[in-house]
């Protein structure tokens, strides 16, 4: 008896410069997949981002600032409870 599984994983063109491939090949290891790099590199920046969590000493009106802007970018939706803070 023989049994398949296929697992199907969406995928999406990304358009970057020349330069910017160059510089990704570089830092690119062997036998890595660009999906795995830019994991690696989500990975990396997530965790000096989270080294930073509570560095500085804001005020209310500089916390909720940030906050505002950082919820008003496209993209990612942000939640307070994944950065430690309480609504």
């Amino acid at each position: 008896m023989c049994m398949y599984i296929c697992i199907h994983m969406t995928s999406k063109n990304i358009s970057i410069t020349e330069d910017i491939y160059k510089k990704l090949i570089k830092i690119k290891r062997e036998n890595e997949s660009f999906s795995e790099l830019f994991s690696r590199l989500l990975k990396i920046q997530k965790e000096k981002i989270e080294k930073s969590f509570g560095a500085w000493n804001l005020s209310e009106k500089e916390k909720n600032e940030i906050w505002e802007d950082i919820t008003s970018r496209t993209g990612r939706i942000w939640d307070k409870s994944e950065l430690g803070e309480k609504e």
